[in-house]
């Protein structure tokens, strides 16, 4: 997956690796009890990863002033290129203390960029940087999904496994219905009272509806 100035590749390439791992979800029932949980893991770390990804192409994207996929044109104040400025200037809204601790760079290394999984911070990026598309991560923010509150913390467990972080996985789990759950994996596999879909399997139909409207 890689920025482009045209956001209907972007989005193409997206819905490609949701649909990858919804398909492996459905999956499931066929194999054993561990292997399940394996495969839950799995998805949840790549679905994580996935996010960072396209939440961070799709800001270069915008800010080159790359075509929407209802082909407008985005427009932004200040057009940037090259990918270390962009990351520069994602810093400098998201982390502006480590911004001014390097000195206020005019570049950044991949790896001093942040690491953003939530969309309210790229609302910010769009926002301070003029980006005519703005109401289109607005319109996708208003799904008013938990996936990006949630999944990290669920993401983290399995990368870690650790007491803290099963603390924090299982905090919003009540929110679900979830009662003191022994195990992530009991949140992944809950079906929600009034959804068609387990809590991972929403997730992912969720963010094909997300992405969907991000990149209009």
């Amino acid at each position: 997956m890689r920025a482009s100035m045209n956001l209907g590749r972007l989005n193409d390439a997206t819905q490609y690796r949701l649909e990858r791992l919804h398909r492996l979800h459905r999956s499931l029932g066929a194999l054993s009890v561990d292997q399940q949980s394996m495969r839950l893991a799995y998805i949840s770390i790549e679905l994580d990863n996935l996010n960072i990804c396209a939440l961070r192409e799709f800001t270069i994207s915008t800010m080159r002033g790359a075509k929407t996929t209802k082909g407008n044109k985005i427009t932004v104040n200040n057009v940037l290129g090259a990918e270390d400025e962009i990351g520069a200037y994602i810093l400098s809204i998201a982390n502006s203390v480590k911004y001014k601790n390097m000195k206020f760079p005019a570049r950044v290394k991949r790896t001093d960029e942040p690491t953003i999984r939530d969309p309210k911070e790229t609302e910010k990026i769009l926002v301070a940087s003029g980006a005519s598309n703005v109401v289109s991560i607005q319109n996708a923010l208003a799904l008013n999904t938990n996936l990006f509150r949630d999944l990290k913390h669920i993401r983290h467990f399995y990368a870690h496994r650790c007491k803290d972080t099963f603390g924090k996985a299982s905090a919003n789990a009540a929110s679900y219905g979830v009662r003191n759950p022994n195990h992530p994996d009991d949140i992944l596999r809950y079906v929600v009272t009034g959804k068609p879909h387990s809590v991972l399997e929403q997730w992912i139909v969720e963010a094909k509806f997300f992405y969907d409207l991000l990149m209009e």
